[in-house]
């Protein structure tokens, strides 16, 4: 990612920049969503040939139908698409995740009291980053994920420390 593609504040720094180098195609969450939506697609499909509804009732079984489908294998592919679309930046006061399928979309998280970030090995010496909390960014399939947390946690630390109040009895001069 260039600092071009996004917007930076004044005076802000790009200390990382990076893509995903391994789009996975399931993650955990997928463990509980794709059977379940599997399950949904099952009855809503049922529904339809047995007891072969008409109107509203159709149109609803239909609609459960797509969403059970949905949740079964389209979440993953529209994952794996977006992630091929996804450019990820670290600057001294955030952390920034542009993405998205069809619009490019910023997300942005400030550092300044973001929790340690947790590292979850990938295949082939790739990783995900993600830290504690909702509504975070989270760094997923990026090459040499070791090195991009030490520098989160070192950036985190001096943006955390930017932002502190000065200590009592000490005097800016």
């Amino acid at each position: 990612m260039s600092a071009g593609e996004i917007e930076l504040l004044p005076g802000e720094r790009v200390l990382w920049a990076g893509e995903p180098v391994q789009r996975p195609l399931y993650v955990a969450a997928d463990g509980v969503i794709a059977p379940a939506g599997l399950v949904l697609a099952a009855a809503a499909l049922w529904f339809l040939l047995v007891k072969q509804p008409s109107g509203p009732t159709m149109i609803a079984a239909v609609v459960v139908l797509v969403i059970g489908f949905y949740g079964a294998a389209g979440r993953s592919v529209v994952r794996y698409l977006a992630l091929g679309r996804t450019t990820y930046a670290v600057t001294d006061t955030r952390i920034i995740a542009r993405s998205g399928l069809f619009r490019q979309k910023e997300r942005a998280s400030e550092l300044a009291g973001l929790p340690a970030p947790v590292l979850k090995p990938g295949p082939s010496r790739t990783g995900t980053i993600g830290f504690a909390g909702p509504g975070t960014v989270t760094l997923m399939g990026i090459g040499e994920p070791k090195r991009v947390r030490d520098l989160l946690v070192k950036a985190i630390d001096e943006a955390t420390a930017r932002q502190a109040p000065p200590e009592p009895g000490s005097s800016a001069a």
